[in-house]
């Protein structure tokens, strides 16, 4: 193929080279893969070395330290024992902690949008909620389906 420049485009090489693979060459190549899988599955696994094992469990042993002290740490945080035990933001201080904390609480406050986005404005595959609930709106529903919001509510008023 050339271009408008005059250069050609490389061959095409592998697969796209016209030369695959017939049908009996690509059973072969699966028999074969097939037989080092199965070699594979029987084989022992390769010892750990035990430096590398003590490695990584002295490392997983501090990852889980650091863990259980930011914890920690969060927990007094939202107790503060200094703090009156009483009050409106003790109480806060407390659904926050029984929530889960802020990570929780985002989570919480992000679903609840989602919901509200969802339930104020569906997307057209879902159902309308008025028909589900089985509620029919029909012209005689209406008592003075002739007459504005204003008029009805005036002559209330009279």
């Amino acid at each position: 193929m050339v271009d408008k420049t005059g250069k050609t485009a490389p061959t095409p090489t592998g697969a796209d080279a016209g030369d695959g693979l017939g049908p009996a060459d690509l059973v072969a190549a699966e028999l074969a893969l097939d037989d080092l899988f199965a070699s594979a599955r029987t084989a022992a696994p390769a010892a750990l070395p035990e430096v590398l094992e003590q490695a990584i469990l002295s490392e997983a042993a501090a990852t889980q330290a650091a863990i259980l002290e930011r914890q920690a740490l969060g927990s007094d945080l939202t107790a503060q024992p200094g703090a009156a035990g009483s009050g409106v933001f003790a109480g806060l201080r407390d659904l926050l902690v029984g929530l889960g904390g802020w990570p929780a609480l985002g989570g919480l406050v992000t679903a609840s949008a989602a919901g509200l986005w969802i339930g104020l404005a569906p997307p057209a595959f879902l159902p309308d909620p008025v028909s589900l609930a089985g509620l029919e709106q029909a012209d005689d529903s209406l008592p003075y389906d002739s007459y504005d919001l204003a008029v009805v509510l005036s002559e209330e008023m009279e």
